[in-house]
């Protein structure tokens, strides 16, 4: 199996731990059970807003690379048409 080591598994499971641990913390903590429905309510908006925060940026990062990357290959791949000329030249 492959080792990753862009540091995004450690990260995944950073963020995972967090939120399973503020959910305990939320259940555990000695208030009103009205209260604590509407601390579960806040801090799953929060947090859905954080996920689709970073979701985008990364969706976004993504698509850049992606370009970038195209932009490289398009450059030092000659084209099947650069090829075929080439080749007909040489005879």
């Amino acid at each position: 199996m492959a080792d990753r080591t862009d540091g995004s598994g450690v990260l995944m499971a950073f963020l995972l731990g967090g939120i399973i641990g503020a959910g305990l913390a939320l259940l555990f903590a000695p208030q009103s059970g009205k209260r604590t429905r509407e601390d579960i309510k806040e801090f799953t908006e929060k947090t859905t807003d954080t996920v689709r925060d970073i979701s985008e940026k990364a969706t976004k990062e993504i698509g850049e690379l992606y370009e970038k990357g195209r932009g490289l290959v398009e450059e030092r791949v000659p084209k099947k048409e650069e090829k075929e000329a080439k080749g007909k030249t040489k005879k």
